[in-house]
Order: structure tokens, then sequence, then C-alpha cells
């Protein structure tokens, strides 16, 4: 049974944390309020400047993305983005760190034709739905970095065509 497999790349995935709403996610998923506001505190207060030779920036406050290096960040970027497993549907996602796959099988009972082209019109729409997910939350995604791929038991493999943002994503 062919299969296809999303791999969504996300441009910038840790720089591009929205603060305000990982703060309403972890509110809604229960994080009791003292830790929320240790939180937001750890988020919100940090400041950046450009040092270059000897010459230095003024230093501009960061409100937005996750602090490169800590152990909490891939934590805090799967948690932002529980919910979007939902709008999945029956298909199966899978994150870890800020890598996202997507696997979608057709029904059995159906062609190869009418296989591939469920799978090409599925893949574009669940790329459809992530791309409004990560409009609506400040998430980018690198469709030139996405893939899409198939599995197939025969050696010569058909070819998909599916639609992200106007673009394709790339076949392994």
């Amino acid at each position: 049974m062919p299969t296809l497999a999303l791999y969504v790349d996300y441009r910038k995935a840790y720089d591009m944390v929205w603060h305000a709403g990982l703060l309403v996610k972890l509110h809604d998923l229960g994080m009791p309020i003292a830790l929320l506001k240790t939180t937001a505190s750890w988020l919100g207060n940090r400041q950046v400047y450009i040092a270059f030779g000897d010459k230095v920036s003024e230093k501009y406050k960061i409100d937005i993305g996750l602090p490169q290096g800590s152990s909490l960040s891939p934590s805090l970027f799967i948690v932002y983005h529980c919910d979007l497993m939902q709008c999945l549907g029956a298909h199966s996602g899978h994150m870890f760190a800020d890598d996202l796959s997507v696997l979608i099988t057709a029904p059995i009972t159906k062609s190869l034709a009418t296989i591939i082209s469920y799978l090409e019109e599925e893949g574009t729409e669940v790329c459809r739905k992530i791309a409004a997910y990560a409009k609506k939350w400040k998430q980018p995604i690198n469709v030139q970095k996405t893939v899409a791929q198939i599995f197939y038991k025969q050696i010569k493999r058909p070819e998909i065509k599916i639609h992200m943002e106007g673009h394709q994503p790339g076949n392994s």
C-alpha cells in the first residue's frame, strides 16, 4: 500500500516562536499561573547587542524566539505545536524537536491510480492546513526544504504532485 510522507521544514524554527502565542497555549494546557509568569519572564527579559571589533551596538529587546542552546527550548517548541496534530485529522503526525513528519495512507480498496490521486489530494490538503496553522501562529515554513516522499513496494515508484503555498515540495 503506497504511503505518502511529508517532511516539513520550519524556517528559523526556534528563532520564530511567538512568545504571546506560546504563553496562551501553555495557559490553555493548564500551566499554573506562577510557572506561567516565570516562563514569561524567562522569555521576555532577553536582550542582544552586536559587537564588531571594538564597536558595540545598542541593546535590543527580543520579543520572539526561544533561547538557542537551552534544554527547555525543544520541549517548548513541541508544546507550541501540540495542537497542530488535531488539524491533521486521521493522518499520522510526528514531531521531534523542530522536525514535523506526516504519514498519509490511502484506503485499501482503491486502484493504484486512484490511490495516487487520493494521496495527491490529501497531501495538498494537509499542506494547506499546515500552512494556515503556521501563518496563524507566526511560524513560517520553508517550502523549498519541505519534502514529499512516497513509499511503495514496487521498484518504480509513482510520481506524486502535491502543492504547498503555491509551490511543489521536493520529491525524494
